[in-house]
């Protein structure tokens, strides 16, 4: 329930220094790894790395252990679907299916060579990288975009404003892909990740809503808008 997320963020609003630290994290990381690399390469000839996922990984550590330690992260918090309803579940699914097929048709009528691209030409790696994805994407961004957000930096802002901002960052984090197809679509996915905890109080369905959304764009063929941060993490890891 939405009383629980309210529950367990912190009591006091937060101040001009928590909203400041808001901007370096939010703003400022994403930023950095969007263009840091480029110009290290251009100025240095350093080798670009895809450093997008492990820096992902660690930020939500850290948060996850920052949480845990000042009592707003409960245990077992990442797994509980004990406020999520069957109501709450079939309307999730719908809108997902709904969103999916609005995805297909669009990327029909712009870029129909691209339909079922990556499952047709590397179908091994295709079914690692939805299995993985969760795991080493989705997971870390809902601690660090809705647990992390929801519970330490939102209430410097009204509801509503909260919700818009929240989805704004998310977007923006998206911005080490360098195009405006994935921070256009990650603003609506992050509206609709963001309600969906808000409402639940449930990382975990949230979690399943982002994952379904994520999995379907790199299998329907708009993945090469994302691929830099995640797919060639991911390759790397494969091997």
């Amino acid at each position: 329930m939405a009383e629980h997320v309210a529950k367990t963020t912190a009591s006091e609003n937060p101040g001009p220094s928590r909203i400041a630290e808001a901007a370096l994290l939010y703003a400022g990381l994403p930023a950095v790894l969007a263009f840091l690399p480029g110009w290290l390469e251009r100025r240095w000839g350093v080798a670009r790395i895809p450093w997008v996922v492990p820096t992902l990984l660690v930020a939500a550590g850290v948060a996850f252990a920052a949480m845990r330690r000042a009592g707003t992260m409960r245990r077992g918090e990442l797994w509980q679907v004990s406020g999520v309803s069957r109501r709450d579940w079939a309307a999730m699914l719908a809108r997902f299916g709904a969103g999916a097929s609005l995805l297909a048709a669009l990327l029909a009528a712009l870029k129909p060579e691209a339909l079922l691209s990556f499952p047709r030409a590397a179908p091994r790696f295709w079914l690692f990288v939805c299995a993985a994805y969760p795991a080493l994407s989705v997971i870390p961004q809902g601690i660090l975009y809705r647990a992390l957000w929801e519970k330490r930096y939102a209430k410097a802002f009204p509801p509503r404003a909260s919700l818009v901002i929240g989805a704004a960052l998310f977007a923006w984090a998206h911005v080490v892909f360098r195009n405006v197809p994935a921070c256009a679509f990650t603003f609506v996915g992050g509206l609709f990740f963001l309600s969906s905890y808000r409402r639940t109080g449930s990382l975990l369905f949230s979690a399943v809503e982002h994952a379904l959304y994520g999995d379907f764009i790199f299998t329907i063929g708009w993945g090469t808008f994302f691929y830099e941060g995640t797919q060639a993490a991911l390759a790397t890891a494969a091997g």
